[in-house]
């Protein structure tokens, strides 16, 4: 299989596998429904925190956000997404950041409990990687397992991350997940994306 677009690696379920499979691995390191003190609040599948809370909100909506955190969506991506993680400083800590507010992880365990939750999760996640996902098709990475290297990548890196390491070498997939490898948790990452998508 080829990967031929964005919209293409959307619509054949790709994006959602590589999520599941890969930086999830199934369930083992991440859930749907985790909702965690790390990073001052970080929420679902993806490890939403700081830099991805606000995705989440957009796919969320007004209407949802509203009835989980009784806020608009703008309140919520103003206030609680990159402001979520804890200052640390004396007279001015926020304790856990946004974790440590009852009425967000109240709003949080409620929402994650819901069927609506996996395919916003999804969707918020999907349209983080879109950036990595175009990047990769314009430099000819089009296989599943290239894209699921990028994508593996990119969840921890960031896109720009992920593309320096690329770039630094060469464009070539293999060449860059071994460069990715460095630790326990970044073997089981290339571990995992050898399970589900092999070298051919």
């Amino acid at each position: 299989m080829k990967v031929t677009s964005y919209q293409d690696a959307q619509d054949s379920g790709l994006i959602g596998d590589i999520l599941y499979k890969v930086i999830s691995r199934e369930g083992k390191s991440k859930n749907y429904t985790d909702l965690i003190p790390l990073d001052g609040g970080t929420v679902g599948i993806a490890h939403y925190a700081v830099g991805g809370l606000g995705e989440l909100y957009e796919q969320m909506g007004d209407a949802n956000t509203r009835k989980y955190f009784g806020k608009t969506k703008e309140d919520m991506i103003k206030n609680y997404s990159t402001k979520c993680r804890p200052s640390g400083k004396s007279g001015n800590d926020t304790g856990w950041g946004c974790y440590s507010q009852g009425w967000w992880r109240d709003g949080f365990e409620k929402f994650l409990a819901t069927p609506q939750s996996k395919p916003i999760q999804d969707k918020a996640w999907s349209l983080k990687m879109k950036g990595a996902i175009e990047k990769v098709l314009s430099k000819g990475w089009n296989t599943p397992r290239q894209i699921a290297i990028a994508l593996g990548i990119s969840n921890s890196r960031g896109t720009s991350g992920f593309t320096t390491m690329a770039t630094a070498n060469n464009w070539d997939a293999e060449k860059t997940i071994q460069d990715y490898v460095k630790d326990d948790h970044t073997q089981r990452r290339k571990d995992a994306i050898d399970k589900f998508y092999p070298k051919s």
